[in-house]
Formats: structure tokens, sequence, C-alpha cells
């Protein structure tokens, strides 16, 4: 396997335990818990984060999130993530659209790394080299959200 994809494959990894060590160790009256009405749940940024898994596998196969604007994308995200409301329903979740990127990852040749991919909200194209690794970006952006929303209900342990 090529370097590229091995360390993308890793760097997923690591994100994705993040986030659900995050989640594990979110007390069950915190799960629906925000710290202001527009602030997503500590449940809400695990299946915020596992959706986005799919949209951005999606959109490297080709099939590039068709909501037109970020505005818009927040409104279906909410009401994405509003339909989940219990953690096995965000592992379940994550782990499943999690396996199905690593397994695509696995048949991604080096000869599709400069191919361009489309990025939704008109933001032009990248080279597929830089968008296979947007999912763990993204995830780790989340988990960040996550252990903040933990600061702000008093958990300063680092759970490591």
């Amino acid at each position: 396997m090529d370097a590229l994809i091995e360390g993308v494959k890793q760097d997923f990894q690591f994100a994705k335990e993040g986030i659900l060590r995050a989640l594990g160790n979110t007390p069950d009256d915190r799960l629906n818990w925000s710290p202001s009405p527009t602030s997503r749940t500590p449940l809400n940024q695990v299946v915020h984060s596992a959706a986005s898994v799919a949209h951005l596998h999606n959109t490297m196969a080709g099939r590039t999130f068709s909501v037109p604007t970020r505005e818009e994308a927040d409104v279906f995200h909410r009401n994405y993530e509003s339909q989940f409301k219990t953690r096995e329903q965000a592992i379940e979740l994550m782990e499943a659209n999690s396996a199905a990127y690593l397994d695509w990852l696995d048949t991604l040749t080096t000869d599709r790394f400069d191919e361009m991919v489309l990025l939704p909200f008109d933001l032009g194209s990248a080279p597929m080299r830089l968008v296979i690794t947007f999912p763990a970006l993204h995830t780790r952006m989340h988990h960040a959200q996550l252990d903040y929303i933990q600061t702000i209900y008093g958990d300063l342990d680092w759970h490591a």
C-alpha cells in the first residue's frame, strides 16, 4: 500500500478513536447538553463528524455534497443530528461510516492522487491527495469542540 494512504488511514483512525474516547468520557447527563442554544451537544458533535465522513467519502467518489450553501448545510446537518438520541447510535454511525471510508481507501490507487475532486459550496476543486485527508481533519476539529464543551461543564481531566 502507498505510504500516503497508509498515513491517511492511521491519521483518521487516531482522530476517530479520539472523538469516540471523548464521547465515552461524557457523562450520560451531558450527552445532550450544550453551552448555548446554537451549540452542538457532545452527541451532536460525534454524529456530525460521522455523517461528514460519509459526505466527504461520497465527494471523493464523485458524488459531491449537493446542499448548495454552508447555511443550508448547517440546517441539513442539525436536522439529521437531531434524529440520534443515544451514545450507541452515534458510535454505530461512526463505526459504519469509518469502515466504508477506510475500505474505499484500500481501493484507491496512486494514479488517482492528482485527480481533481469537486468540492461542495462552490469551493472549487482540490487534488485527491489532499481531499483524502479531510475526514481526519474534520473529525479532529469536532473532537476539539467536544473537549471544550467538557471543560465548560467542569471536566478538566485529560482522560489520557
